[in-house]
């Protein structure tokens, strides 16, 4: 259903399927056929509210943002707003997540760069230290190389400063690159960083998904025991509503 003004006559018409109706026929219709007519989606939580009053909702971003969106409607029709406050959010680190993490010098948001890319990562964390060195020394090599070119051609040119940092731009990709592929290599000879990676992309980024979205807590219940919940309480910040990381 949708309002279309009348211009001519200044009131409404509106249109149920294919039926035009006036104000008046409208109302008549709902108050005889109710369950004919259901509230849209920004209307639907207003009328929720209307009929079972709610002192507080707490909901997840995305619901936290669709309220925002019904703010209007609510002042509109109830007169009041009900007050929405974000739920708690947090990621459970297990103990064997945290060695791994501690192990690969892993900060917890580069668990959030996906599965391939954290293997890619953890196997070029365990490249022989010789090759690391070799990597570090020469992309110092080419920032030092490319500033003193830099500052020669500053002096002759100024136009061409751009040009010599876009070519030392380039180069430094060229050695990401080339260690991305060794890390890989490294990757092929050695299974336990894949295995590594794969277990805290389960744990900790399931389905590049945040963990309270695919793993159940009861999971968690089921293997630390209900007095995990009172930890749980003794350890959350109720003032933060920010994602929050537990360690077991």
């Amino acid at each position: 259903m949708h309002r279309r003004p009348n211009r001519g006559s200044g009131s409404n018409e509106f249109v149920v399927g294919d039926e035009k109706l006036s104000q008046a026929e409208l109302l008549q219709h709902i108050a005889g056929s109710p369950e004919e007519f259901s509230p849209n989606v920004l209307l639907r939580p207003v009328v929720q509210d209307y009929l079972l009053p709610t002192l507080a909702y707490i909901g997840g971003a995305a619901e936290v943002a669709y309220f925002a969106q019904a703010a209007v409607v609510y002042q509109a029709l109830l007169g009041r707003i009900t007050p929405i406050l974000p739920r708690f959010s947090a990621t459970i680190v297990e103990s064997k997540a945290q060695r791994l993490l501690e192990r690969y010098h892993l900060a917890f948001p580069e668990v959030f760069i996906g599965p391939d890319r954290l293997r890619e990562n953890l196997a070029a964390r365990i490249l022989p230290d010789e090759l690391q060195a070799a990597f570090d020394s020469a992309n110092s090599s080419v920032e030092k190389s490319i500033k003193t070119v830099r500052e020669s051609l500053a002096r002759l040119d100024q136009s061409l400063v751009e040009a010599a940092e876009n070519a030392g731009s380039k180069m430094q990709y060229q050695l990401q690159q080339l260690r991305a592929r060794a890390a890989r290599a490294e990757l092929r000879r050695s299974e336990t960083a894949g295995r590594h990676a794969e277990f805290l992309s389960n744990m900790l980024y399931p389905q590049e998904a945040l963990q309270e979205r695919e793993i159940a807590g009861i999971y968690f219940v089921a293997r630390y025991g209900t007095e995990l919940l009172q930890n749980l309480y003794e350890t959350v910040h109720t003032s933060c509503h920010d994602h929050q990381i537990i360690s077991l």
